[in-house]
């Protein structure tokens, strides 16, 4: 048996294809226990291969793998994945056996592909292929080779195949060495580093900052960040550049660069500018001679395309020492780049494109505040398809005609289509305008650029022509606004890669200035002033109208500088254009600050002026994206004064700018599009989403909604989300709505199928918290409602406990409450003292049906009831403000006090604590309600109290678990997936007026003295009550019961 090292590995890899290499190898390494004497010959005259069946292996724990192998005659391995992947289908042959996966050699004679193709026979699922490119002898192959050298030390299991291909372990490790080496060059500039503590991003200042910080940086954290974010992104493009071999013909010309360069300790500045502004950002003619010391400077493409145009800071000195390079070009000499990004179901194990978002998007201590998380890519898959979908189905065609127009999105699948349908889809895919109004890195636009060309592939395009198509998809139908400039940089630069791959030779960039632009979304405003009509001509003006004048040069610059690709040319109307724009600006009174682009801001964003081209047709097809989540409410309320007076039907100041993103979505749209967002669930079921329900439900047509439920669809965010769809047209009242929860937890892995399957038409009509049920859930809900009134309509109240403003003041131990009281002066101090201290119940006490009291004390010196209570005053409890005094500069900087810093905030429903009550807590797995039947408790923030008619008999029902799968389907959730059982929604519960001998009976139930009491006679109670057949009833019990498996 022949043993295999790293170095014996890499030469195998490096080498042209050998079968007789291969053999051994599966001997070998693979343990090939059934491979066949002769291969078995496969013919495929439509894909031009000739095949081989070569046996399989029978893995340890009970797998079988297929071994193939292709020899490919026409095109290269490198980028020929569209034709491969529908080699699939022959593996499912009885006569070579039942395979749960196969392990593919496909060779052109110059490189030859290694795939691990799985899922191949569920037919539920889409097969999954997972692949290395091998035989270029300039590579390094560092990554197969350490893998499969665990391979031969862990064995032939079926998991560790699967790692062995595994593309996410290969990013994760990439992500986390390169994060690092971005965080020591920017602690080499400003001294600071982000660290990790108790799980969250700390800045902590490690080194004395350079003088380059406050020399060429201003001492401006955000700019170090940025600049380097953007060198790194030029350098990694021109690592994928190189793959093509478009860097002077030299697959490791960026590593060659650095090791060879005389001028190591000025790398940045004397070389890889030079290289970026002189060579790769400008025409070959116009090339400075300084530019030919450079090494294959004739060699080196013009790419224009703004990428490597040079930013404010970039002429500035900026100096690394030389060993920050050459552990920045070691660490991405040693990973392979391939530049077709990978999708869902093929993928070459490798660094792809996507690496370049993921990169962006997971920097979490630059992306803390602003709500930006990854989307996976199964779900940009998901939603592009969806949306293209919606967009190309039309009530001109028979359902029949709509369906294989969906299939053909779904499967690039034309069977079936008529002529006149192909030629529909084709007119229709050529003119469809898209935008993603909070970009991120590009993972929506970038989603559809693919699958656009796929589609197109698959409507019979000659693949030679993917280029040509994919600048058309980037110049015509794309847009995309970020309020981050760093977004924007790594969107573009995924947009160009996308370009590359598809290019024989090197072509200019598209120029994505007014494509993909950063501005704030939500505003097309400035100091309370609108700028929409800055491209609008007015119908009241005179001939000679300077303003309409100024207008019209505007939209006809636009349009040149759309239309050129004449790098001067277009500078010097993107000068124009830039100030026709302040001309209009300072007409309406407005100057903006120095430094400030019109086009390039965070400021606002001019939809109708830069994407002029798309509003005077009507606006967008389809808006698409995942816009952030953020509190408008939180840093002190300066979202929600920012966006308060814009006219948001959707707007409330507790709520989140995500909802503020529908609202500006449907605005975008024209009349009939179709607007596709991921974001968090709450607005469903929460009180801040009231008023977007209101709108969603009257001013458009939900034709699609997704909720997740308790599945965790971002890797670094604990929140519940959901995906909708909807149309601006009329509600039709029939939306496919289907929730999932964490049972479902692999449903990312065929959304479309757990849709089709799942899905109950909806009708979304009212702001009333938006609820997806089965039939049989809607049949329990009916009943409930039926025999109910909601408790915002009974005579009781519902408050939150009481608020201290500080607890650690206020809220003592039993020890601490004897030693005030050990420290009165006399018996009457005492006694006064003694009835001033409550004890109080904390939401985490209250169990359901009773509490677990923490030995913990209120000192509830209350700020009175105007006109009914006078106030606690403090100087007749010496001992309790002895205490207090301890605490006095926190107490009397507090926000929540009362009439002195010794009183607790003002308190209108005081007296409700000396009453029978209900207690719970606001946050809870399971309904948990106790009773205090005399008043004795008080209860803490944390909870809530009710009062009034019936309280005994509503402790019985709250507790119940028809009440509690009612709220389950009400209460918003936390990302933890608990449910808030605040007032509002606790109000929105339907609880039986029950007669007399009714609630005798329930207060039978629940008076048994000292036993614990029966939930499961008052559950058949209720169950009996409502009428609930034994399939509702069990239905009930297994929700619960699943509940508690899952915890």
């Amino acid at each position: 048996m022949v043993s295999y090292n790293k170095t014996s590995l890499k030469e195998i890899f490096k080498s042209p294809f050998s079968a007789e290499t291969w053999q051994e190898l599966l001997i070998n390494l693979f343990h090939a226990n059934r491979l066949r004497v002769s291969p078995q010959q496969i013919s495929d005259s439509e894909e031009k291969l000739q095949g081989f069946f070569l046996g399989s292996i029978d893995t340890p724990d009970g797998y079988s793998i297929g071994l193939f192998r292709y020899d490919v005659t026409d095109g290269s391995v490198t980028n020929r994945r569209v034709g491969l992947r529908n080699l699939v289908k022959k593996f499912i042959n009885v006569s070579y056996g039942e395979f749960d996966a196969a392990l593919v050699v496909y060779d052109d004679s110059e490189n030859w592909r290694l795939s691990f193709i799985c899922d191949i026979k569920d037919a539920a699922t889409t097969p999954k292929r997972y692949s290395y490119v091998f035989g270029d002898p300039t590579m390094q192959y560092h990554t197969p080779a350490e893998r499969f050298l665990a391979l031969q030390t862990k064995g032939i299991d079926f998991s560790n195949l699967r790692d062995t291909f595994s593309v996410d372990a290969l990013s994760k490790q990439f992500f986390d060495e390169y994060r690092e080496l971005y965080a020591d060059f920017v602690q080499y500039i400003t001294g600071k580093r982000y660290v990790k503590e108790k799980g969250k991003w700390v800045e902590k200042k490690q080194t004395e900052e350079s003088e380059l910080f406050a020399n060429t940086f201003a001492s401006d954290e955000k700019l170090v960040r940025d600049y380097i974010k953007k060198m790194f992104g030029r350098i990694v493009f021109l690592y994928f550049l190189q793959r093509k071999g478009w860097m002077a013909g030299n697959k490791n010309y960026m590593h060659d660069l650095f090791i060879n360069s005389d001028k190591k300790d000025n790398f940045l500045d004397g070389v890889l500018e030079p290289l970026f502004f002189d060579l790769l950002n400008t025409k070959p003619e116009l090339r400075p001679e300084s530019s030919k010391n450079l090494p294959g400077s004739e060699d080196i493409p013009y790419l224009n395309g703004g990428l490597f145009e040079k930013d404010d800071v970039d002429p500035e000195r900026c100096v690394f020492p030389a060993s920050y390079f050459e552990k920045l070009f070691g660490f991405l000499n040693s990973y392979n780049f391939t530049i077709d990004e990978n999708d869902t179901e093929d993928a070459e194990i490798g660094i792809d494109p996507e690496m370049l978002g993921r990169i962006f998007e997971n920097l979490l201590e630059d992306n803390k505040d602003k709500g930006a998380f990854y989307t996976p890519k199964e779900i940009v898959d998901y939603m592009c398809r969806e949306s293209l979908i919606a967009y190309l189905q039309d009530d001109i065609f028979s359902a029949e005609g709509n369906q294989l127009i969906r299939s053909f999105v779904e499967k690039l699948n034309r069977d079936g289509l008529s002529d006149k349908q192909r030629i529909y889809l084709r007119d229709r895919l050529k003119s469809v305008k898209i935008c993603d109004p909070a970009i991120g890195s590009g993972a929506f636009p970038m989603g559809l650029v693919n699958l656009l060309a796929k589609l197109y592939v698959a409507l019979g395009i000659n693949t030679n022509q993917l280029g040509t198509v994919k600048r058309h998809i980037m110049e015509q139908n794309i847009y995309g606004v970020d309020i981050e400039k760093g977004a924007v940089d790594i969107a573009r630069l995924r947009f160009w890669l996308a370009m590359v791959v598809d290019e024989k030779e090197p072509q200019p960039l598209p120029n994505l200035h007014f494509k993909i632009m950063q501005g704030n979304s939500l505003l097309e405003s400035y100091n309370g002033i609108t700028l929409a009509d800055m491209t609008k001509a007015n119908s009241h003006a005179s001939l000679f109208d300077s303003d309409d004048s100024e207008r019209e040069s505007l939209v006809s610059d636009l349009r040149l500088y759309y239309g050129t690709s004449d790098h001067t040319r277009r500078a010097q109307l993107f000068n124009d254009i830039i100030k026709n724009v302040r001309r209009q600006l300072f007409a309406k009174g407005l100057t903006l600050p120095t430094g400030m682009d019109p086009s390039e801001n965070s400021e606002f964003f001019l939809w109708h002026t830069w994407f002029t081209d798309v509003f005077e047709n009507g606006g967008f097809d389809i808006v698409i994206g995942n816009p952030p989540y953020i509190q408008l409410q939180g840093n002190g309320g300066l979202l929600a004064k920012l966006y308060e007076g814009c006219k948001f039907e959707s707007f409330a100041r507790t709520g989140d700018i995500y909802c503020l993103f529908y609202e500006q979505g449907w605005r975008m749209l024209k009349n009939n599009g179709h607007l596709c967002y991921i974001t968090s669930n709450k607005w469903m079921r929460a009180g801040y989403g009231k008023d977007l329900r209101q709108f969603l439900a009257k001013k458009t047509n939900p034709k699609l909604l997704l909720d997740f439920g308790g599945i965790q669809v971002f890797d670094s965010a604990t929140v519940d989300t959901n995906i909708l769809l909807f149309s601006k047209e009329g509600n039709r009242h029939e939306t496919q709505a289907v929730s999932g929860s964490k049972q479902h937890k692999d449903i990312l892995k065929n959304l479309s199928d757990f849709v089709r399957q799942n899905a109950v038409a909806t009708d979304f009509d009212t702001s009333d918290s938006w609820v997806i049920l089965s039939p049989i859930e809607q049949s329990i809900k009916r009943k409930i409602e039926a025999m109910g009134t909601p408790l915002k309509d009974w005579d009781i109240q519902i408050n939150y406990g009481i608020k201290t403003g500080y607890n650690e003041a206020f809220i003592i131990t039993t020890e601490k409450r004897d030693e005030i009281l050990s420290n009165c002066a006399d018996e009457d101090e005492r006694k006064r003292t003694d009835e001033l201290i409550r004890p109080i119940l904390r939401g985490r006490d209250i169990k359901r049906y009773g509490y677990d009291w923490a030995d913990l004390w209120l000192i509830n010196t209350h700020n009175g009831i105007k006109g009914k209570l006078d106030r606690i005053h403090i100087e007749d409890y010496p001992a309790v403000k002895a205490h207090l005094d301890q605490y006095w500069d926190k107490i009397s900087t507090r926000a929540d006090k009362g009439d002195t810093p010794y009183n607790l905030r003002n308190c209108a429903y005081l007296d409700d604590f000396n009453k029978p009550k209900l207690i719970w807590g606001e946050i809870s797995d399971r309904s948990k309600f106790a009773y205090d039947s005399n008043g004795s408790y008080v209860p803490e923030a944390t909870t809530f109290l009710l009062v009034g008619e019936e309280v005994l008999c509503l402790y019985g029902f709250l507790n119940s678990s028809p009440a509690e799968w009612y709220f389950s389907k009400l209460g918003p959730r936390t990302g933890e997936g608990t449910i808030r059982w605040k007032k509002y929604t606790v109000e929105m519960i339907f609880a039986p007026h029950l007669s007399h001998s009714q609630n005798i009976e329930i207060e039978n139930m629940l008076s048994v003295s000292n036993t614990t009491i029966n939930s499961y006679n008052i559950n058949s109670w209720f169950y009996k009550f409502y009428g609930f057949t034994f399939d509702e009833q069990r239905y009930i019990e297994d929700y619960f019961n699943s509940i508690v498996k899952n915890k």
